[in-house]
Order: structure tokens, then C-alpha cells, then sequence
């Protein structure tokens, strides 16, 4: 074999390839291996000889669906993938799908099969794995056992499997990833069907955890599509026993078992299993039909006859399910299933005496199932004190002490009867024999809670939520313990808000875990009443940013910004008061103050620039302070001026009559309307204006250089005083 990889995928860092043909020598020679007679062949190495190499690959992968076995297919696959890693790094420069090809190309050549292989295609293999070695290395790649499983998890979504394969083989080493990983492989495998390696995969998941439900029935689907009907059956039984009643397993092992039927017509156990399965679909009639025909064949079978008997105690027929128990039990005394169900049936009839005998009858043939045990106490407790109820189980502990649902039934009961530190012990103890009880984690933490460590409590939900995402119960327990936990907390940083002991407050608010509204403003408030507003503002903008419809929080912001005379930003948020809540009385106040504030500030600026004669921007500040109040009238008087200044004397006797308009006191204005007439050589309305200065600054008895200047030009302008009309 002359397989031969004459470059490094490694070297493609430093070098472009510039022409196909350089693509062609770096695939793997395919010369030892036949052609393959799919037409999905012949297709894939047209699209690979026109350079199209995700076309090649999707007829390749065809090609080898339609014959797994085919090894020039798969080479070709291989051949396809490193051409478009070689196009992705030089050309692309993608090296994220560069390494994805590279690693599905190791997936073809490494994890497809399990064949024997010479000395050259280990070379090439080890060339390809250094390259993706590398890449990653430049791509900075987390290459921890958990950075490949997330990775693989990724590529699994995307629908990269056989990419993600090769991720899930690294992470599998370790044991943190070790079940989860092997779970991955068993369904990739499965969807690439490759049954034997999913059937092997799967099967080293479940002697890790022989539990979980979801893994057995992977298996199960494995084992029936290899044909391994029996243990297909076998797997979904298991499933079905973890799962409840569900419909798609059921409905799997009814085909399992009509197949074994038809094929072994005389098999008594088929039919009795087939029945058991129409039983658990509820077709009692046709479960009926299966399980005589078991007994015709078989006629001392107790499997059957044990069916049967559950099949009309699932009927509410317990009279007819007792005599069917009672036939297993005349042919084979020992059987301790047939006293147990005899058990429920007369405990559901009302006997309880009756139950309680069969009961110990079953725990007298298999001392040790807890499940009788349960179910006896639950007959035995109605007429029980609390106290004798302990002490029954307490003994049964001390027979079992490493029995989770024993600790955990036993750390119950200790709850009911309030003895919180007995149970919590207790449940501690289950908690450790068995940590996937999620029931275990709800009780355990109202436990805590009663006892009044809410911080434990708080802690043993997040635990439990982080492990069990889906349980909505676990997340509306939580839920309420923050709410509850906040809501005691609260009333009393309140109060040390009441007696000014502030710092003392901040502390108890910062408890408060997640961080709500409420506690936010409380802490703001705190560190207003110090006088930190600086800080108070950072938790209003805190608490608003949570409740944005809250129009009190907004007034808060408002004042503390104000009185950080942060003007600007303390009319934002009183306007934004005033939209959540138009009737807010505080809120108008301070939105005038700040207003006003505001104004004066810019009114400073303005009055600079005037002063340095910079009236351009004098004028953009004053237009300003007008468009947010309009009557103010400084800012008229002080943009007449720059008018003046300019001599644009119009404009400035317009702005000094608005002055005067909105602020009637201002009669200095009037000096400066006649001064401006008497450059618009407008003498008659000079002269009016000069008199009414006078007779305003009369009034208040001043005399200045402006009135003796006005006294001046009214002597000077007598000519042209209004002259009286004469009667005709």
C-alpha cells in the first residue's frame, strides 16, 4: 500500500497551496482498493476531480451508507475531507472547519471500523492527527478532557457526527465525561449505522449507570435493529420499569413479541409476555386472548397465570385476581410475588388484616425487599402513633443503613414530626447514598428553612437546580425562598433604616440574593441619607434598570443627581417620572427646580461668552435656555444684549419687550429699548421709552446715570412729542 500524505496540514500556517494539483498529492492513494459500483461512487470522485469537494463528500457518505463495508468509499471520504481542510485553511483561512474536516477524515481512517491496518496508514493517520494537533494549537483550542466534550457536544448539534465522534473518544478517557461520552458515541454510531459499535458503546455506558432509562432504551433500539430481539425486549423491559407507562416502548416490545408470535406460534412465554405488554397498553380483552392461549400451551406456567392475575387486579377485579394468585401459590407455595399481589388486592378491598398477613407472608420468603416493607408500613401506620411509627423504621434502618429510600422515608417522617435536626441528618445521609433523589434536596432545604438557615437552605436548591435544570418544582421552591428570604430581610434592614443606622442597613440589604428592586433602593436611600449621592445613584440606576416601569425609583435618581447638581441628568429622570406617573407632585417640583437650575447654569456660560465677546455661541446657549422655558425672561434680556452687541437693534428691542413682558420689574429694559430707537433714529418711540423708564424708576425713587441720561433725551426729543388732534 503507497497511502502517502506529502505535506503537513501543519505547514499550511506558513504556506499557501496555489494550485489543485498541490491538493491532489497531499490525499491518501486509493490504487489498492477497487472501485466501488455505486453510482454515489462514481459521482463523489467527479465532484473530487472538479475540485467540488462538499458535493464529494455528501455522495461519498451516500456511497457508504449504501455499503458500509466498502473501503474505497470511505477512502475517498477521507481523500474529500483533507482536500476541503486544505481549502478552508489556505484559502478560507476557516481554521475552525478546517479542523472539523480533519477530524471527521480521523473519525473514516481511526473510529469507522476496527480492522487491522499496516505500518503506512498509521503514518498517514498520525500525520493527519499532528496536523489537527496543530491547528488547534493556533486556534488556542481548549484541549482538556472537558474542552473535548463540550466541543463534541457542539459538533453534535450541528450535525457534524462524525466529527464530534472523534471528541467524544477524547473526552471518554475521563471519568467526569466517561458516561456521558460513551451515551454520545452509542447514538452517533447508531445515526451513521454502525450498530455494533453503538451496541458496544452504549453497553459500556449502562455498566457505568445501569439506571438511567434514556440509555437503555438507545440500547434497546440498537439491539432491535441487529435483530437481537430478545435482548431488545429485555432493554426496553428495563426502560419501561424506569419510565413509567411509556407509549413508544410499549408499542416497540408489542412488535418484539408479535414478531416472536408469528415466528414461534407454540412459544407459551411469548405469548404471555405479548399479553403482559396489551395489559400495560390497557386492551385487557386482547391481553386476555394472549394469555389463554400461554396457558393452553403451557398450562403450568406462572408467569402466565401471575399476568393474569395482574391483568384483573389492573381491572379493579381483586376477587378474580386473589384466585388466579391463589393457584400460583397451591402449585408453588414459595412464590413470594403471588402474596404480595394478593397483598395489594385485599388492601384495596379494605381487608387490611387480610393485606398485612400476605405481606409478611412475601417478607417472611424475601426478607430484604423494601418494597414489601414499604407497603406493609403503609397498611400498618394508619393505626400507628408517631412515635411507633419512628421506631419501626429506625429498626429497619439500623437492619439497613445504607438503604437511601429507608434514610430518606425515616428523615421524612422526622420532618412531620418536627424533629428538624434528626431529619436533616437523615436526609444528609440519603442524600450521599443516592445524590439524583430530587425529592431528597426539595425536603432538605424546607428543612433548613424552618430552622431558620436560609443561606444553607438557598444553597442546597441551587445545588439541585444545577443538576436537575428541567424540575420546576425545584426552580419554584427557590424561587419562593428568595422572595420569602428577601421579605424577611427587608423588614429589618427597614428598620435600621428607621433608627439611622445606615452602613448597618447597606449589610443587610447586600444579603438579599439575587439582588431585587426593593433591596437596591433601600441600599440608594442608605447612601443618601449619608450623603454619598454619588453612590445612591449607581443603586437607583441599579434598581431601575430591574423595574423600569417604577416611577418612584426614577424621582430617586432624579434627586440624587440633582443634588450632585448633575442637572442635566436629574431632569432626565424627573421627566421620565413625570411619563411613568403625570399626577407625581414631587416629581413637577423638582423637574421645575432642575429646570431652573439648569437654566442658570447655562445662563453663566452664556454671559461668559458674551463677556469674551463670543456671541456666536452666547446666542446657541440663550436660544437654548428659551426652547426649554419660554418665558424666561434673563435669558430675552441677555440675548438682547448680544443683539446690541451685534447692532442688530430690531432683534434687540423685540427680546427687551419680551423681558419685559414676562418679567415687568425688569425696567432697566426700557432704558435699553430707547437707546436702541435712538440708533434706529426711531425718535418718537425713544422718547416713549425714555419716559417710561423714568416714571418706573420714579416710582422706586432711583436716580443713576441712566435716569439723568434719559432726563437728558427727553428734553432733547420734546420736538417730538405727539402732537395733540385738533377738534375740527
Amino acid at each position: 500500500m503507497k497511502n502517502k500524505l506529502l505535506a503537513s496540514i501543519a505547514l499550511l500556517m506558513l504556506m499557501n497551496f496555489s494550485s489543485a494539483a498541490m491538493a491532489e498529492e497531499n490525499m491518501i492513494d486509493v490504487s489498492n482498493y477497487s472501485a466501488s459500483g455505486s453510482a454515489y461512487y462514481t459521482a463523489g470522485v467527479e465532484f473530487l476531480k472538479a475540485h467540488q469537494y462538499t458535493n464529494a463528500i455528501t455522495e461519498f457518505r451516500k456511497a457508504l451508507r449504501e455499503n458500509p463495508t466498502d473501503k474505497s468509499s470511505r477512502i475517498q471520504l477521507v481523500n474529500s475531507y483533507i482536500s476541503r481542510a486544505m481549502y478552508f485553511n489556505n484559502k478560507a483561512t476557516d481554521y475552525n472547519k478546517a479542523a472539523n474536516d480533519l477530524r471527521s477524515a480521523i473519525f473514516y481512517m481511526k473510529y469507522y471500523e476496527c480492522a487491522p491496518v499496516d505500518a503506512q496508514y498509521l503514518t498517514n493517520l498520525n500525520t493527519m492527527e499532528e496536523n489537527l494537533s496543530n491547528i488547534l494549537y493556533a486556534m488556542n483550542a481548549d484541549v482538556t478532557p472537558k474542552g473535548h466534550f463540550m466541543v463534541g457536544k457542539s459538533l453534535r448539534a450541528q450535525g457534524e457526527f462524525a466529527a464530534a465522534a472523534v471528541e467524544f473518544h477524547k473526552s471518554q478517557t475521563d471519568p467526569t465525561y466517561r458516561y456521558q461520552s460513551l451515551v454520545s458515541l452509542g447514538e452517533i454510531y447508531y445515526i451513521l449505522n454502525l450498530n455494533d459499535q453503538a451496541a458496544s458503546y452504549l453497553e459500556q455506558a449502562i455498566n457505568i449507570d445501569s439506571k438511567d432509562p434514556e440509555t437503555r432504551l438507545k440500547l434497546a433500539r440498537v439491539y432491535e435493529r441487529l435483530g437481537l430481539l430478545d435482548k431488545a425486549a429485555e432493554e426496553y423491559t428495563a426502560s419501561l420499569s424506569k419510565s413509567g407507562e411509556n407509549q413508544d416502548i410499549l408499542i416497540s416490545l408489542e412488535n418484539i413479541w408479535r414478531q416472536k408470535v408469528a415466528q414461534y406460534p407454540n412459544d407459551a412465554e411469548a405469548h404471555s409476555n405479548l399479553g403482559a405488554i396489551l395489559q400495560k397498553k390497557g386492551d385487557f380483552d386482547e391481553a386476555l386472548k394472549e394469555y389463554e392461549k400461554a396457558e393452553q400451551i403451557n398450562p403450568s406456567s406462572v408467569t402466565t397465570r401471575l399476568n393474569m392475575g395482574t391483568m384483573y387486579q389492573a381491572k379493579k377485579e381483586y376477587e378474580t385476581a386473589i384466585e388466579a394468585y391463589d393457584t400460583i401459590i397451591e402449585f408453588n407455595p414459595n412464590y413470594m410475588l403471588a402474596y404480595l399481589y394478593k397483598a395489594q388486592c385485599y388492601k384495596e378491598l379494605g381487608n387490611k388484616d387480610a393485606a398485612i398477613q400476605n405481606y409478611k407472608l412475601a417478607l417472611n420468603l424475601d426478607p430484604s425487599n423494601q418494597q414489601v416493607k414499604n407497603e406493609l408500613f403503609d397498611v400498618m401506620e394508619t393505626n400507628m402513633t408517631t412515635d411507633e411509627k419512628l421506631n419501626y423504621i429506625y429498626q429497619e434502618v439500623q437492619k439497613a443503613p445504607t438503604n437511601a429510600d429507608l434514610l430518606y422515608r425515616y428523615a421524612y417522617e422526622l420532618h412531620k414530626a418536627n424533629r428538624l435536626p434528626d431529619a436533616i441528618m437523615y436526609y444528609n445521609r440519603a442524600l450521599t447514598l443516592d445524590p439524583k433523589n430530587q425529592d431528597t434536596y426539595i425536603n432538605l432545604a424546607q428543612a433548613y428553612k424552618q430552622q431558620g438557615n436560609y443561606d444553607k437552605a438557598r444553597t442546597i436548591l441551587t445545588d439541585a437546580k444545577g443538576m436537575f435544570p428541567e424540575n420546576s418544582l425545584i426552580k419554584k421552591q427557590l424561587q419562593a425562598l428568595d422572595s420569602e428570604t428577601a421579605s424577611l430581610i427587608y423588614a429589618d434592614a427597614s428598620e435600621l433604616f428607621r433608627q439611622e443606622k445606615y452602613q448597618d442597613a447597606i449589610n443587610l440589604y447586600n444579603k438579599i440574593m439575587p439582588a431585587t428592586s426593593e433591596s437596591l433602593v433601600g441600599i440608594g436611600a442608605c447612601y443618601q441619607a449619608l450623603n454619598n449621592n454619588a453612590q445612591a445613584a449607581q443603586y437607583y440606576e441599579k434598581a431601575f434598570a430591574l423595574d423600569p416601569k417604577n416611577a418612584d425609583t426614577a424621582y430617586y435618581l432624579a434627586l440624587a443627581y440633582s443634588n450632585m447638581e448633575k442637572f442635566t441628568k436629574a431632569k432626565t429622570y424627573a421627566q421620565k417620572t413625570l411619563a411613568l406617573n403625570p399626577t407625581h407632585k414631587d416629581a413637577k417640583e423638582l423637574l421645575n427646580y432642575v429646570i431652573e437650575q439648569e437654566n442658570t447654569e447655562q445662563m453663566d456660560k452664556a454671559i461668559a461668552c458674551y463677556d469674551q465677546k463670543q456671541y456666536a455661541q452666547a446666542l446657541a446657549i440663550l436660544n437654548k435656555v428659551i426652547s426649554q422655558d419660554p418665558k424666561d425672561s434673563n435669558a430675552y434680556y441677555y440675548r438682547a444684549m448680544v443683539y446690541d452687541a451685534q447692532k442688530k437693534y430690531a432683534l434687540a428691542i423685540n427680546d427687551y419687550k419680551k423681558a419685559l413682558q414676562y418679567n415687568p420689574q425688569m425696567i432697566i429694559a426700557n432704558y435699553s429699548i430707547a437707546i436702541d430707537y435712538d440708533y434706529l433714529a426711531q425718535y418718537a418711540n425713544a422718547l416713549m421709552y425714555h419716559k417710561k423708564y423714568l416714571a418706573a424708576t420714579q416710582k422706586v425713587g432711583e436716580t443713576n446715570d441712566y435716569t439723568r441720561y434719559s432726563h437728558k433725551r427727553v428734553i432733547e426729543l420734546k420736538n417730538y412729542e405727539p402732537k395733540p388732534q385738533t377738534k375740527k
